[in-house]
Parts: C-alpha cells; sequence; structure tokens
C-alpha cells in the first residue's frame, strides 16, 4: 500500500503543477487594459550611431507620426529626450503606444513643452535566456546616449535623459550607468524599469548573467546608495540619477512582482498602486496599457521644463523629480496606524490655511455617526460638513470619510469651530488635511477617501474641535460618506494555517449598512506562495450598486501596496499574499499584513476566507519552477548509486539494478530532503562556506518540487521505454529520412552508429566546435536513443532464441537440427559474446539509461544557446560567446569512450563511483537551484568520474569465470545432453 501511495504520490504532484501552470496563464485576474491607438500610422526614422559598423544587427529609431516626421527627418529635436530600451526578445517598435500618447500631449500644447522618443533595436535577442548577447547590447546603448546628444547640437552638453527599459532592458540601462563613463553618466537624468528583473535574473541559465549581475552590483554598490531618497542625494556619483522601479503584479507571470524591486531605487511602484491605474499588467501588456501609458506620460511631462530658446529638457536636480515620482507613482498619505507628522506646517513650514465664506456655504452639523448624503443632480451651493471630535470616548475615536465627484484638493480640513454665523457655528479659516487624503480606486468616479484618528488628531491640535467637509458647488452629482467608529469594532485578526485547510470560515455575518469600513489583520503569513481568498459578497443594497475596495499593505514590503477593487458585482475575489518573503530579522517581523475593506454604504456585506489552493499552487509554479532541473538531476544520480549498489564488493559478477525500481524507492527521495535540510542548517554557520540556495525555500514548497521532479522522472522512464521498445524501427526509418536521399548513404550512416560510435562522437564533437554546443548535446541524445533501442533488440533477439531452445530441449528432448548448415549457424549464434563483459544485454540498458537522462537534461538546459544559434545564424555560424561548449565537449568525450567499450564493465570500484554520485546529487540541490547553469558542470563531472573508472579500475577476481560464460557452459551441457 505504502509503495503504490509513493507511486502515486509524485503524479499527483505533477498534475497539480500543471494545474498550477494554467492557472498562472490565465485564471487568476482578468485583464482590464484598455487599448492605445495611434492617431495616424507610426513612423521609425532611423538615426546614425558612430560606432554602429561593430554592431550591424543593432540601430536606433526616432518615433514619429504624420507631419512631425519631417522635423524628425531634418534632424530637428527640441524637446526633452526618452530613450526606450526593449526587454528579451522585444523590438523597438513596443515604444509606440508610450511615444504617440506623448506626441498627442505634444501637439495639444502646440508643440511647446514634449517628449522625443528614441528607441533602440536589438535584433530582438533573447538576452533573457542568454546572456552573452548583454555586454555587447550595453556597449550600443552608451553609443545610442552619445547620438542622442550630439542631435542636439549646442545644448547637447547639458542635455539630460530618461531612460526606459522594458524587462531585461531596464537591466541595461542600470548597466550602461554602472560603467561609470562621465560622458555617459551625466546625461541620464533617470531611470524607469518596467516588469524588469532589477536585482535578481529570473533564471541564471548561464554564467554571462551572473558576471552581468555581479558587475552591476558592485558598481552600483560603490557609487549608489541603498535607498537614497532625499536625504542622501549628492553624497554618491549615482546619487542624483532617479531610478524608479515598475512592476506589474498578479498577471505577470514571467517576471514576478518580487524581482521588480531595487535596494538602490528611490521608489518602487506597482501598476495595480498606482492612481488612475489601480490594475496588474501582465509582462508585455504593460507597453500598451492606456491606463499604465498614460499615467507614464503625465509623469515624464511634468518633468518637462524650457531649456533654452524653443528648446525644453528635464528638470536639473532630484529633489523635484523624486517629488513628482511620488505624487504620480505612489500613495503618499498616513495610515491610522502611522505616526503623525506636524500639522501646523507643510514642507515650507508654512500653515496649509483654508479660508471660507459662510454666506455663501451650508454649514451642517449632524449628530449621526455614520450617514452617507447623495446629491445626484449637483449642489448648487458649497456644503461644509462639520465633524465633531469626542476626544474620551472609544465609539468617536476613527473617522472614514469618503468623497465622489468633488472638485477641490483640500475637501478636509481641521479647525476650532468658536465663530457664529446666522446660529451656526462656523470657521473662517481651517488647516489642510489633504496629506490624509488619498483617491480611491475607481473607473467611473473622481473618488478620493481618508481615514482619522480624531484622537491623536486632538492630542496635537488641542483647540480643535471639528473636522470639515467641504464640498464644493457642482452640476456633476456628488456623494459623500461618513462614518465614525471604534476601531476595535471594525478590526478582525485572521491567524494563518502553517498547512493547507481547506474549510472556508466565516468572519463578518451581516455588516450594518452604515458600515463602510473594516479591518482584517493576517497574522503569521509570511512566505510568498501563502494565499488566501477573501471572498466579498454583497447581500442587499439600499437603491445603489454594490462596490469593494480592497487595499492589501505588507508591513516589510515598501511600495507593493495593492488595490483591487470590483464595482457593480454582487460577489467578488481577491487574492492576498505577501509579495516578498518576511525578514527574518527586524521589528517588522512581527506585524501582520493588513486587508482594509472599503464597503459602499446602503450595502450589507457577507465576509469569507480560505487557504487559496489554485493560486498557492500557480505563485509556487510562478516562482520555483526553474528548481525543477536541480532535484531531478540530483533524484536521478541517487536512483543511478542505487543501481551500481545492488553487488557485494565479494560478488565475483557486476550487476545494474533497474532505474523504474530505483526511483520508486522512497529512501532516496527521504534522504535528499533532510540531509540538504541538515546541512543547509549546519553549512550557513561556516562564512568561507558559500551561500546555500536551499535554505531559503520553504519546506513545503521543497517537499512539492521534489515530488514533482519524481513524477516527471518515473513519466520519462515509462515514456523512454516505451518509445525503445515500439519505436526503434520507427527511429531508424527517421534517421534514414534525415540523411541524405542516398540508400548507400543512408545505410552507411546508420550502420556507423551501430559498429562505430566513436565516429559518431567525434562528428558530434565537431559539430559542437563549429555550430553550438546545444545543437550537439540534442544530436548525441538522438544517437543515443538509437543506441539503446539497437541493443534492446539484441536483448529481444536473444531473450527469444535462448527461451525457444529451451522450450524445445524441455518438450523434445533435443536441439532441432535442419541440417549442418542450420546446426553451424545455430551453434555459432549460441556462442556468440554479448555485448558487455557482464552477459546481460537488459543490464546494459539499465546502465546507460540513467546516462541517457543525464544527456537529455543537459540537452533541455543548453536549448536556450541552440535558439539564440539558430536566430542568430545568418550573421556567424558559429554561437560566440558559447556556454554550452566545455560541458557538451566534455560530455562528447566521455561518452565516444563509453559508447566504445563494452559498458558497464565488470570491474571493481563501483561503491567509490557511488559515492561520487551521492555527493554531486547534495551538490546540485544546495548550489545549482538558482545557479541554474552550474548544472551543467554536475553533469559533466558525473559523466567524466564514470568514464576514468570504466578505463582504470581493475577487473573482479582474474581467473575467475563470469556469470555469463557459466551460463554458457550450462547451456551447452544441456544441449549436448539433449543430443
Amino acid at each position: 500500500m505504502f509503495f503504490r501511495l509513493f507511486i502515486i504520490l509524485p503524479l499527483v504532484t505533477v498534475v497539480l503543477l500543471l494545474y498550477g501552470a494554467i492557472v498562472n496563464i490565465g485564471y487568476i485576474e482578468e485583464n482590464r487594459c484598455r487599448m492605445t491607438y495611434m492617431f495616424e500610422h507610426p513612423q521609425y526614422s532611423r538615426i546614425p550611431v558612430q560606432g554602429n559598423e561593430r554592431f550591424p544587427k543593432y540601430g536606433l529609431y526616432a518615433y514619429s507620426e504624420g507631419f512631425i516626421t519631417q522635423r524628425v527627418q531634418q534632424r530637428s529635436f527640441t524637446g526633452a529626450p526618452v530613450l526606450f530600451v526593449p526587454g528579451s526578445g522585444g523590438s523597438y517598435r513596443q515604444v509606440r503606444s508610450l511615444a504617440s500618447v506623448a506626441l498627442r500631449k505634444g501637439i495639444d500644447n502646440s508643440w511647446q513643452a514634449h517628449l522625443d522618443y528614441f528607441s533602440v533595436d536589438l535584433n530582438e535577442e533573447l538576452s533573457g535566456v542568454y546572456g552573452g548577447y548583454l555586454h555587447d547590447q550595453t556597449e550600443f546603448i552608451e553609443l545610442c546616449v552619445q547620438a542622442i546628444v550630439r542631435l542636439y547640437g549646442a545644448r547637447g552638453r547639458s542635455t539630460r535623459m530618461v531612460i526606459v527599459g522594458h524587462s531585461v532592458g531596464g537591466k541595461l540601462a542600470q548597466a550602461i550607468v554602472a560603467d561609470g563613463r562621465e560622458h555617459i553618466v551625466r546625461h541620464v537624468a533617470g531611470i524607469v524599469t518596467i516588469s524588469a528583473p532589477v536585482d535578481r535574473p529570473v533564471a541564471l541559465l548561464d554564467h554571462y548573467h551572473q558576471s552581468f549581475y555581479d558587475r552591476i552590483e558592485q558598481a552600483w554598490k560603490v557609487n549608489r546608495s541603498v535607498s537614497t531618497g532625499l536625504k542622501s542625494r549628492g553624497l554618491k556619483p549615482f546619487d542624483g540619477i532617479l531610478f524608479v522601479t515598475i512592476g506589474g503584479g498578479i498577471r505577470d507571470i514571467i517576471v514576478h512582482d518580487g524581482l521588480t524591486a531595487s535596494r538602490y531605487a528611490d521608489l518602487h511602484a506597482m501598476t495595480h498602486n498606482i492612481p488612475n491605474v489601480w490594475l496588474s499588467v501582465d509582462h508585455l501588456c504593460a507597453m500598451w496599457c492606456l491606463q499604465f501609458v498614460l499615467v507614464m506620460n503625465r509623469f515624464l511631462y511634468s518633468m518637462i521644463v524650457p531649456n533654452g530658446r524653443s528648446s525644453y529638457g528635464f528638470v536639473e536636480g532630484k529633489t523635484l523629480m523624486l517629488e513628482k515620482a511620488n505624487y504620480f507613482l505612489a500613495q503618499n498619505f498616513l495610515h491610522a496606524d502611522d505616526e503623525y507628522v506636524a500639522d501646523d506646517a507643510d514642507g515650507d513650514g508654512k500653515k496649509q490655511l483654508i479660508v471660507h465664506h459662510p454666506e455663501q456655504e451650508d454649514w451642517i452639523e449632524d449628530i449621526r455617526r455614520s450617514f452617507t448624503e447623495r446629491y445626484r443632480a449637483g449642489m448648487d451651493r458649497t456644503r461644509v460638513q462639520m465633524i465633531r471630535i469626542v476626544p474620551d470616548k472609544p465609539a468617536h475615536r476613527f473617522l472614514r470619510v469618503e468623497v465622489l465627484n468633488s472638485e477641490q484638493t483640500n475637501w478636509l480640513s481641521g479647525c476650532a469651530a468658536i465663530d457664529v454665523y446666522s446660529n451656526s457655528r462656523v470657521c473662517h479659516k481651517s488647516q489642510s488635511l489633504a496629506n490624509y487624503t488619498l483617491p480611491v480606486p475607481s473607473s467611473k468616479f473622481d473618488r478620493f477617501g481618508a481615514l482619522l484618528d480624531l484622537h491623536e488628531l486632538k492630542r496635537r491640535n488641542p483647540r480643535w474641535t471639528h473636522v470639515l467637509v467641504k464640498i464644493p458647488r457642482t452640476f456633476k452629482p456628488v456623494q459623500f460618506s461618513v462614518d465614525v467608529f471604534n476601531p476595535a469594532e471594525r478590526e478582525i485578526n485572521v491567524t494563518m494555517p502553517h498547512w493547507f485547510d481547506y474549510r472556508r470560515h466565516t468572519i463578518l455575518q451581516d455588516a450594518s449598512q452604515d458600515d463602510s469600513y473594516y479591518r482584517i489583520n493576517i497574522h503569521e503569513m509570511a512566505q510568498t506562495h501563502q494565499t488566501i481568498a477573501l471572498d466579498l459578497q454583497a447581500i442587499s443594497c439600499d437603491g445603489v450598486k454594490g462596490t469593494v475596495v480592497v487595499k492589501v499593505r505588507v508591513p516589510w514590503a515598501e511600495g507593493y501596496d495593492r488595490y483591487a477593487f470590483q464595482e457593480d458585482l454582487n460577489r467578488t475575489t481577491v487574492y492576498i499574499y505577501p509579495p516578498i518573503e518576511r525578514p527574518l530579522e527586524g521589528n517588522e517581523t512581527l506585524l501582520p499584513i493588513n486587508v482594509d475593506v472599503y464597503f459602499t454604504p446602503g450595502c450589507r456585506y457577507h465576509i469569507r476566507y480560505g487557504q487559496s489552493l489554485r493560486v498557492s499552487v500557480a505563485r509556487i509554479v510562478q516562482q520555483y519552477f526553474m528548481l525543477i532541473p536541480a532535484h531531478c538531476v540530483a533524484l536521478l544520480l541517487l536512483a543511478f548509486k542505487d543501481q551500481l549498489s545492488q553487488t557485494a564488493p565479494d560478488e565475483p559478477a557486476f550487476v545494474v539494478g533497474k532505474l523504474r525500481s530505483s526511483l520508486t524507492k522512497p529512501a532516496p527521495l527521504l534522504v535528499l530532503l533532510t540531509v540538504t535540510s541538515l546541512l543547509g542548517k549546519f553549512l550557513t554557520l561556516f562564512k568561507a562556506i558559500p551561500r546555500i540556495e536551499s535554505f531559503s525555500t520553504p519546506v513545503p514548497v521543497s517537499i512539492l518540487i521534489h515530488l514533482a521532479s519524481l513524477g516527471v522522472l518515473l513519466i520519462a522512464t515509462l515514456a523512454l521505454w516505451g518509445a525503445i521498445a515500439f519505436c526503434a524501427n520507427f527511429a531508424h526509418k527517421i534517421i534514414r529520412l534525415i540523411s541524405l536521399p542516398i540508400p548507400v548513404m543512408s545505410s552507411t550512416f546508420l550502420s556507423c552508429i551501430h559498429k562505430f560510435p566513436v565516429a559518431i562522437a567525434v562528428l558530434l564533437v565537431a559539430i559542437a566546435l563549429t555550430a553550438c554546443g546545444g545543437v550537439s548535446l540534442l544530436c548525441a541524445a538522438a544517437v543515443y536513443f538509437v543506441l539503446l533501442s539497437k541493443a534492446y533488440e539484441d536483448y529481444l533477439e536473444n531473450f527469444v532464441f535462448h527461451t525457444a531452445r529451451r522450450i524445445a530441449a524441455r518438450f523434445f528432448g533435443a536441439r532441432p537440427r535442419d541440417g549442418g548448415e542450420s546446426s553451424d549457424g545455430v551453434r555459432r549464434r549460441r556462442r556468440r559474446r554479448p555485448a558487455n563483459e557482464t552477459g546481460d544485454e537488459l543490464m546494459v540498458i539499465n546502465f546507460h539509461l540513467p546516462l541517457f537522462f543525464l544527456v537529455i537534461l543537459l540537452a533541455l538546459l543548453n536549448v536556450p544557446s541552440v535558439i539564440t544559434w539558430a536566430k542568430n545564424y545568418h550573421y556567424s555560424n558559429t554561437l560566440l560567446p558559447d556556454p554550452s561548449l566545455v560541458p557538451a565537449l566534455t560530455v562528447l568525450g566521455c561518452l565516444a569512450v563509453l559508447w566504445q567499450l563494452n559498458t558497464p564493465r565488470n570491474v571493481y570500484g563501483y561503491e567509490i563511483l557511488a559515492a561520487l554520485l551521492v555527493i554531486v546529487a547534495f551538490v546540485s540541490v544546495l548550489y545549482c537551484q538558482v545557479h541554474v547553469y552550474r548544472l551543467n558542470y554536475s553533469v559533466a563531472i558525473v559523466f567524466l568520474a564514470i568514464t576514468i573508472h570504466q578505463i582504470i579500475a581493475p577487473k573482479r577476481r582474474e581467473g575467475v569465470e563470469d556469470a555469463g560464460d557459466s551460463e554458457e557452459k550450462e547451456q551447452i551441457e544441456d544441449d549436448n545432453k539433449a543430443e
């Protein structure tokens, strides 16, 4: 029973992760982005770049439409320059959405303040999976910066540009600054990265990525302060550059939100938290989502200043640029539980006073604690709603106020109502509380809200008696709601279960119609895969359509505040998860995740929550999928070790176990889990030892990845045996079809694979040297399959022959004779030695099967190099640099020996080889999960060790006949007796 469960569990895990991948593709959140349309046909004018002859694949273009194209062709640029850098596989044409909206804005401004958009053509190279391009791309972008500066003529010396980088393009923008060249740094005013893996790559598939990130990290660490802001500007060379990072959110399945922030960023924002965007965007959608494109251009336009006669540039100094970034891209307000700043002064030390005219306004003080006022036809007089501050009653502590369609910025203020006008207490002047207000997501209205601690407000301003909500006269429909409450009555605490809990829990049965705010505190949620599904259902609404806004605040993840809102829906589900892991140290680790729920007044709501299996699995797939290759290699090596450990040291003949049986044993999996966990905790005590990668992976995730890797290997093993058993002849036919259309050449090539495998290995080495190592590995996997199928044919032939002879001997008592020639043929077949020294063709297959899987894994790891070589073939026949070359040459050299020898040989030393396999398996899990490219060298070391062992190991028990000879002698004696 346990054995069957251990077989089924990995297969179920594989199905579960496949389901998570499907959920990631399009079943988490709908795409609510609006398309960006051009008014005229886009034009891309190529700009000459000095030094372009070194990079003929690349180019620089300027965007234009309509009559503006003539100015661009005449090289007349007078706006503030913006350089767009595309990402991995991205096109320079992706700039058109940003540039087209900016161009329309410039035309509306009579071409006064405007932006000049430039875009870099990087030949749509896949720099995200192949790091060999990154150095050349960085150098070319530096040349583009210099070319743009020269376009502005005499004022080019003072020209400063903003670089907008999408995906890997954001890292390239950071790289050109990292080189530290003064003529580049002084022309870069700011860097904006969009959905870019800034401090860590998505996957390290080659060492070029590793060295690229390390070089940038070292340069920025020396020349840039961490989280500079305004306090440390000017202290280091790079501190004067505005650095903004933007992430796409849960819909971005390529670069998840935890990778988009940087420790060097002045500001980090997520699209679902940017005002007037309020939604998550996928990786490519960020470049055409109209809501985001509009906000980005407003931000860039806000930094434009006149720069000489009829020309414009970006503002000097970082202070104003950062203020604009905070205004357009961030939510700068005070939370109810944040520390209050001095209310009597703004940034300039002057009071922000609001002057009132009571004779033109309606001053109303309502004794109700919670109410909503709607004016569907507008208001003919300004209304000032007075909310009394009652300092000693807990029921009057917190105030939640919200306005819709208010056209006044300073709509919230506080004052001491000591004046009297027309039998009403009034204030002629009040102090603005605009720094406590924030926009609330809405696609239909201008919606603003504030959450105030009235007791704290009274303590800091003892003379104040009221908070004022001022709604100016308007012809638009307007609404405001007031909700005064005791925070203890609106706070709900939830503890995240350590393991999965399928039950749904009701935390709010029936909220009052006047309740507009609830806070849910989620404790013990620390890992990024942990997810809670919050279900909010409108039970009944009093003539209004239900709108729910949920704000998720993670205390240890600055800039990751997330908004989710649904309009005109009776029921909605919001998924709560931490975007980054909770730090192990610091006071913030004790704070829970805050979920603020804002209801529409007039509706009654029902709230339930439960763990979300589908989103949890989807996030595991998104963030930990690249750990599977390391675990597959480790489990395969442990299974191979078990295969080689079937024979006792004193036995005369070496025996290889079955791969399927070794994989289905629970011991290797349990050993890998426990030992790597213990080593991860033990080795971290030694600073001289490199950091263990598996230590940061949660235990439940490690178990799932282990089981999924085992399931993949089991499925692959069964599929391979089926392919070998049923597709052997088909593989031979395919080889004949692929070969030259000359029958002799095809037959010769096929016979060479069977009889001269070393020659084929030499041919594969030549392919690796002249084309790409990954191509040669794929060809080696195909040749290996042909050899295994041939070995299986020999095994079936001998098995059928020996079985028929034994049946004939038992039933007829003699060997059938068809004449002397037939008898001699049978005798020759009987005395033929098998393919290896052990005398078992099936054991040959068992020995080579894990090696074949290692070759397949190695080939799959280097598929990015193959794709890169194919895309770049018309520029160069050979991939340079080639990260797969050294591992490919090593493995192919070893295969040349293993294919030529009668392996496995009946020799000593398999115990030492098995111990080495265990060590490499543990190293693969400890050090190759994130740095995936290290698996190339792990597999190469395994092949090298096996080859050396097969060559130099001494034979077992010289002078003792092996099992194959004894079996053959017994069969000959049986035949003689029958005769």
